[in-house]
Parts: C-alpha cells; structure tokens; sequence
C-alpha cells in the first residue's frame, strides 16, 4: 500500500508541475501579447479607430435627425446664419444709409 501511496503522490506532483508550466507559458503570451498592444503605435492606431467609429456614429445620428425633422433644421440653420452675419448685415445697412443723398423736400 505504501507503493501505490508514493506512486500517486508522484503523478499528483507531475500533474501539477505540468499545469505549472502550461501557467508559465499562457504567463508569456498574455504578457508578450500585452506589451505589443501597448506600443505608443498600436495605441495611437486604436484611439484613432474609436475616435473614427464615433464621429461617423455621431455623423449618423445627425444625419438621420435632419431626415427626419427638415423643417425644424432649415429654421434652425437660418437662424444661426442670421446671428453669425447680423454684424456684416448691420454694416452693410449702415453703408447703404451713409451712401443714399439726403432726400429735399419741395
């Protein structure tokens, strides 16, 4: 009985020295893998995708709400281009008063 006892606590430290090294070496490619993904390179390649995807996901979505309410976004984009020129415009009604001849009455 003595036997058999050894001969289990030998495959039980042979069974766990294999696991061991099967650790060490998935260890190595996680680490191996880690470190290439890690690269300033690859880091900067895989920002510039997820930065890409969301400004099409966004573009999209824009996109689909003018479709979707064009009315609302032509009223929308009148507006804004009124407030953006409202000081040329101004300037420009400013010039024309100056440049008009004072009117005499008879």
């Amino acid at each position: 009985m003595m036997m058999a006892r050894n001969n289990d606590e030998i495959s039980s430290l042979r069974s766990l020295a294999a696991h061991r090294d099967q650790a060490r070496d998935n260890l190595k490619q996680d680490t191996a893998a880690t470190r290439e993904r890690l690269r300033p390179s690859n880091l900067m390649s895989e920002a510039k995708n997820k930065a890409a995807k969301r400004v099409r996901k966004i573009g999209q979505g824009a996109i689909d709400g003018i479709r979707a309410h064009p009315g609302i976004t032509a009223t929308v984009a009148a507006t804004a281009t009124l407030i953006a020129m409202r000081k040329p415009i101004a300037r420009l009604i400013a010039n024309q008063q100056k440049s008009e001849p004072d009117q005499i009455e008879e």
